[in-house]
């Protein structure tokens, strides 16, 4: 019988075929057993990694629980020491605090002022109708008060200069108990006048700052042409603060004074210290030295 060629092609072509296979075969299996190799080692080096990432870990987490445990006893400390360090520090001193904003709450640092020893310290809160709405309103007020200007703009001036004026003087009661009755302010009768020392408590809500500008800034210069010490408090969570503002003014600010630390820190500053404290960037010191004694 007669083979034909092709056969033969056929048959060498499947040996070499299969001799191919055979070879990647082998090689894929040597390459599975280096790939699994390869993958039992980078698994050990991530265990040993883990290992050293949990350790640092817990390092951490005890520095941060021994930090924590020296934070509650120095809190503890302060609570008992804060009585005796302030008390009668500023007997005899009438405190006037002005609340500049119904957005932050500070009726609660007139406290401090009591346990030191003050004759008298009075919150007066400025509410946002103090802002003259419109023209009727602004009209209405100044014919009231006998202010001067045509425009709601000048009113308002005339109203802040006045308002002012009758803090540090106390010689227009009329004014402030106009201003309460009209919703415009919340000011307690019974104000000791003239005032010794007096605090701006504000801070922004808004980057705008209208507050600062159009209120505080005039009413800190008339202040401190009047020759009565004034100063700036903050609480530490103020949406934007007025720190920098208020160092322009070359005034002393506080700006933790929702802290005890804070209220430390702004009592020692009516003692007679100055200087910017508290625990934000512009905070110069934590808090000031020392008491000055008040005679």
């Amino acid at each position: 019988m007669i083979i034909n060629l092709k056969y033969y092609v056929i048959t060498i072509v499947a040996i070499f075929l299969a001799i191919g296979i055979g070879i990647f075969i082998g090689i894929m299996l040597d390459g599975q057993e280096l790939i699994v190799e390869q993958q039992q080692q980078l698994v050990s080096q991530l265990e040993s990694k883990f290992g050293d990432f949990k350790a640092k870990q817990d390092e951490q987490q005890q520095r941060i629980d021994f930090l924590n445990a020296e934070r509650e006893k120095n809190l503890r400390f302060i609570d008992t020491a804060y009585p005796e360090m302030a008390a009668n520090k500023l007997k005899g001193l009438d405190v006037l605090i002005l609340e500049t904003s119904e957005d932050y709450a500070y009726s609660g640092i007139s406290e401090p002022f009591k346990l030191a020893g003050v004759q008298s310290v009075t919150n007066i809160l400025i509410k946002d109708s103090f802002f003259l709405a419109d023209d009727v309103t602004a009209q209405e007020v100044a014919a009231t008060l006998q202010l001067k200007g045509s425009s709601k703009e000048e009113i308002q001036k005339q109203l802040i200069r006045s308002f002012t004026n009758a803090l540090v003087k106390g010689d227009n009661i009329h004014l402030l108990e106009y201003l309460n009755e009209q919703k415009m302010i919340d000011y307690p009768e019974g104000v000791s006048f003239p005032v010794d020392h007096i605090v701006i408590a504000g801070g922004s809500s808004t980057d705008e700052k209208g507050i600062l500008n159009s209120l505080e800034v005039p009413m800190i210069n008339i202040i401190k042409a009047s020759n009565i010490p004034v100063m700036a408090v903050e609480k530490l969570n103020v949406g934007f603060s007025n720190i920098p503002d208020y160092k322009k003014l070359r005034i002393s600010t506080v700006d933790n004074v929702d802290t005890i630390i804070g209220k430390i820190s702004m009592l020692m500053v009516v003692s007679g210290q100055e200087g910017h404290f508290g625990e934000k960037e512009t905070a110069e010191q934590l808090l000031p030295e020392e008491f000055i004694t008040v005679e």
